[in-house]
């Protein structure tokens, strides 16, 4: 089933990223396939781990498979990024899944998924950016929350593609009351609602009260300024990696995958699986312990190349289907339409 109405229902079915095999870095020299090894064996570990979790949590996981290399190029024959972080370019509002293609081949890595939720009479768009296209596409998933009948869309003022966000904002807008922000960060590295009337958020968001009145905001301290000492650049790290010997190369082959992983709190950027469990990466003891106190188990996970994919827990995840209805959590708020702070 494909439905997912917030971010903290009871989660049943989930997408969990995946990275090329070292096979498809054969064509590069002996030293760029040696790094990438290294961090398709860290990743892939990681992943495993973080699937076990899950699974042991009682949810179905879902994980891509690759075809040839040649349907992952693109017109400079450079790799894509892999679909490492599903939540960049995929996701389920209500009953449906929406996906914005990354590869140009027309066979998505979660192929096989996919035809079996057609196949159920599920509701999936896949979407076409180009000119007169589905507006959704424009949207940065990221940055979108959903929480019942209130969905919250951040994009930067007078960013690229506006006019296709405005369309899509006011589609949205007939179901839900859709609130609009521009601060042009990724929401889910910024805030994490963890259940009803909680919410874990960074020293970024300040809205909190017109944007969630009445819920409770534990703020997490900063742990973005410990990342770019070592020889790091600002955008990536990984553990055991001579940074100044390699920067330079990994930049050449990469530098359309890399972020700046530096300025996310990957402690909030969590999976919420129900209301007792969360599963998230432990940098700050008084994060676990304030989820405790809510009588929620943090499930503590590594992803030590989380530095390099620029993803938390979060990102490496797409929730298909939790349980329970829309729920309006502020029915006194007013009627659906566009809020823009």
């Amino acid at each position: 089933m494909i439905s997912s109405h917030t971010g903290f229902q009871p989660l049943k079915e989930v997408w969990l990223g995946g990275v090329y095999p070292e096979k498809f870095y054969s064509h590069y020299d002996r030293e760029t396939q040696d790094i990438f090894a290294k961090i398709t064996e860290l990743t892939q570990h990681d992943l495993n781990q973080i699937e076990a979790c899950l699974i042991n949590l009682g949810i179905k996981v879902c994980r891509p498979a690759f075809n040839q290399i040649e349907d992952y190029l693109d017109d400079q024959d450079n790799l894509i990024k892999p679909p490492i972080t599903p939540r960049d370019w995929a996701i389920t509002i209500g009953n449906t899944l929406y996906i914005t293609p990354q590869y140009p081949s027309e066979i998505e890595p979660y192929q096989t998924d996919i035809d079996r939720y057609i196949q159920d009479g599920q509701n999936v768009r896949i979407g076409n950016r180009a000119s007169n296209g589905d507006d959704f596409c424009w949207i940065i998933f990221p940055s979108v929350v959903r929480v019942g009948k209130d969905l919250y869309i951040d994009y930067p003022a007078n960013g690229h593609g506006q006019d296709y966000v405005e369309r899509a904002i006011k589609s949205f807008s007939t179901e839900y009351r859709v609130h609009v922000t521009n601060t042009g960060d990724h929401s889910d590295g910024v805030f994490c609602p963890v259940s009803n009337g909680h919410i874990f958020s960074t020293h970024y968001k300040t809205c909190y009260a017109d944007t969630f009145p009445g819920w409770e905001v534990f703020f997490l301290s900063d742990t973005t300024k410990k990342r770019t000492s070592n020889g790091r650049n600002g955008n990536w790290w990984l553990p055991g990696i001579d940074y100044p010997a390699i920067n330079d190369k990994i930049k050449i082959f990469t530098k359309e995958w890399l972020g700046n992983s530096t300025e996310t709190v990957f402690e909030v950027n969590m999976l919420v699986v129900n209301d007792h469990n969360i599963i998230c990466i432990a940098e700050d003891d008084s994060a676990c312990k304030k989820l405790e106190s809510l009588g929620i188990t943090p499930h503590t996970v590594d992803f030590k190349t989380r530095g390099f994919w620029d993803g938390g827990i979060h990102c490496l995840t797409l929730d298909i289907h939790r349980e329970g209805p829309c729920i309006d959590y502020w029915p006194d708020r007013g009627p659906v339409g566009v809020y823009r702070y």
